[in-house]
């Protein structure tokens, strides 16, 4: 089943009632250690690698990079939760190389760890590293770029959770943004900065595309592939722009997309035509031609994730799919700190 958590307000909330009671654990788990029982090893779920039942449980934390703010903000979280909740997080950073992820999967499994919290580079590589994982009998927690469950399945692996934005929310809310500021019945020819090979960008995208089609006179007529790189995304958008003269809206669905994109439009002096749309890129003023985003909350997913992997050994069941809501921000509103796209 999926659970959806309402709002980046809401989530704050849980997350500070969350750290209350963090705190309130971690301060019985110092007691239990006092007295030579680590909590830890007090409920643990059968089954489970043996490093689950010591007093300090190791969590492999397998991230794409940390040249992304998204992901110097989900380590964040990581390293707060895994504190609180008494876990050791080994954080293994692939530096976007499939073969160097699947190096540090192929370490979490010879360390025999309790648990992997999985970002991977990408939906595909993902499925691969969950099959190997679950077969090697270690729970497997997909966040951020969710995994297929059913190919795991077939592979003979499983996926404990996949955790993240509700990414096809993200990508309605931006199409409705671009029909609010241009008009319900107005001509819109779009274009979306994207990354055709990932599984949760994909979502975004074709909500974006199901939300114009209440317009008649919208369409999307091509996608580019900016591989998460600003530097790629100001490439090609540049040349979307150019080989399509009547393009008047730009939806990137990453945060850097968002960058470079912005960066083409301003290249072309586009921006009096053309409106840009997309996932919250970290720093970046909302302003004309960049009208509005939808965020994601990386620190919080992170911790988020650890909470779960903790109810989870200690025997509670969790859901399959958690989705996290996505706030909006228009122009002239000030995007906090820790909500990036």
């Amino acid at each position: 089943m999926t659970k959806v958590i309402p709002g980046y307000k809401k989530v704050a909330l849980i997350i500070a009632s969350s750290a209350l009671l963090l705190g309130a654990c971690s301060s019985a788990a110092e007691t239990d250690a006092a007295a030579g029982d680590g909590a830890a090893a007090a409920s643990v779920r059968e089954g489970l690698p043996e490093n689950c039942s010591t007093a300090t449980p190791k969590i492999g934390v397998a991230l794409p990079n940390l040249s992304n703010p998204y992901y110097v903000e989900m380590k964040k979280g990581v390293e707060t939760a895994a504190a609180a909740n008494g876990f050791e997080a080994i954080i293994s950073i692939a530096d976007d190389d499939i073969a160097q992820q699947q190096s540090q999967i192929d370490s979490f499994i010879q360390a025999g760890v309790c648990a992997v919290y999985l970002n991977a580079i990408g939906s595909e590589p993902g499925t691969g590293f969950a099959v190997s994982l679950s077969k090697a009998g270690i729970p497997v927690f997909a966040v951020n770029v969710f995994v297929d469950m059913a190919a795991v399945e077939a592979a003979g692996g499983s996926v404990v959770q996949n955790l993240g934005a509700d990414q096809a929310g993200g990508g309605t809310l931006s199409g409705e943004q671009a029909l609010a500021n241009l008009g319900a019945d107005a001509k819109i020819i779009a274009g979306i900065v994207g990354v055709p090979s990932n599984v949760t960008t994909n979502l975004r995208d074709a909500a974006f595309t199901a939300a114009l089609e209440k317009n008649p006179n919208a369409k999307v007529v091509q996608t580019v592939d900016h591989e998460v790189k600003p530097d790629v995304a100001q490439k090609v958008t540049a040349e979307m722009l150019q080989g399509n003269p009547e393009m008047n809206v730009i939806f990137a669905d990453t945060g850097p997309g968002v960058v470079g994109a912005l960066l083409a439009i301003k290249q072309l002096k586009l921006e009096d035509k053309v409106q840009l749309y997309g996932f919250c890129a970290d720093k970046t003023k909302i302003e004309k031609p960049y009208m509005g985003c939808v965020g994601q909350a990386p620190n919080q997913y992170g911790q988020l994730t650890i909470e779960e992997i903790k109810k989870y050994i200690s025997g509670t069941d969790v859901e399959k799919e958690v989705l996290v809501a996505t706030p909006t921000f228009n122009v002239g509103d000030e995007v906090p700190a820790d909500i990036i796209g």
